[in-house]
């Protein structure tokens, strides 16, 4: 998401309708821009597996906390926030081998017939010592394999107010889950999550 994005959305962030219409127009935004080929990421959606040349084209971006949106075609699939920097964050979804969209890739077949059980005993053994349990990010790479991980995009929304990108998630979030149930798309991964957890974070993922 671009810095204008993000501005665009906060200010409409004390009434859920308008928010609904700031998010609905950046999303038509989005989707009627090509996807990302070169240069900036300002308004472009870019594809997982062309979030490296992106980093190295787009340092500046990169190097930027806010809020982050992942899609694929022209659905939601995920809000995050990133308090640090995209470029460090999102070490857990591309940079990583066993990031999520890596896992997506390497396990797609097994993931979309069989769900969580389609990781090898091996991967699930190592996620479960690297973040205590939690099967957040494997829920995550399942859902990107089952929506077609070769399609699966992100936007930026770099942003320097770090309570402000806390503020804008906490009520983004529950308008963009209203936005794809209107739809009658699945619900956002944030949604998912939530649901298995007793205190509710969103950015889990």
């Amino acid at each position: 998401m671009t810095a204008s994005a993000f501005g665009y959305l906060y200010k409409a962030i004390g009434n859920p309708d308008s928010l609904g219409t700031a998010y609905d127009q950046v999303l038509r935004d989005l989707f009627e821009s090509p996807l990302w080929e070169r240069g900036t990421v300002e308004s472009r959606r870019v594809l997982w597996s062309h979030g490296p040349q992106a980093r190295t084209e787009d340092i500046t971006a990169f190097h930027s906390p806010g809020l982050y949106l992942w899609g694929i075609e022209d659905r939601p699939l995920y809000i995050g926030k990133t308090r640090g920097s995209f470029g460090k964050r999102f070490a857990r979804y591309i940079w990583h081998e066993r990031s999520q969209c890596n896992l997506a890739k390497n396990f797609e077949s097994a993931l979309v017939s069989d769900g969580l059980d389609g990781f090898p005993a091996e991967i699930r053994d190592w996620y479960a010592r690297q973040f205590s349990g939690s099967k957040a990010r494997l829920r995550g790479a399942v859902r990107f394999a089952q929506e077609g991980i070769a399609k699966v995009w992100f936007a930026l929304f770099p942003h320097d107010v770090l309570a402000e990108i806390e503020e804008l998630e906490r009520a983004l979030v529950p308008v963009a889950e209203a936005w794809n149930v209107h739809r009658g798309l699945q619900p956002l991964l944030n949604v998912e999550f939530n649901r298995r957890k007793t205190k509710p974070n969103s950015s889990d993922a």
